[in-house]
């Protein structure tokens, strides 16, 4: 089952990977569909994440530190997104 882990290990990081790229673009190039699709990769990075994370830690497998933790940057990422993009939108 470890294996399965890693290839959704790897997928989550992509997924984290190309989120930010759209994280960048939405701030520094003023584009809202990119916004709209960062937040929602943010949103399911995190979500999976702590699902699989969860799963992991049952099965008794030892990659749920790295689910656990990716999720942790992810949302760390996240709220840094969300006061950036807040800023520039003037809400606070």
């Amino acid at each position: 089952m470890t294996r399965n882990y890693l290839v959704f290990l790897f997928g989550l990081f992509l997924l984290l990977v190309f989120t930010f790229l759209f994280c960048y673009i939405a701030i520094y190039n003023e584009n809202l569909v990119a916004g709209i699709l960062a937040i929602v990769g943010f949103v399911a990075a995190l979500i999976i994440a702590i699902m699989i994370g969860i799963s992991s830690r049952e099965d008794g497998g030892a990659l749920y530190v790295w689910f656990f933790g990716l999720g942790g940057i992810t949302a760390v990422v996240f709220i840094w997104y969300l006061s950036r993009a807040g800023t520039l939108l003037k809400v606070w």
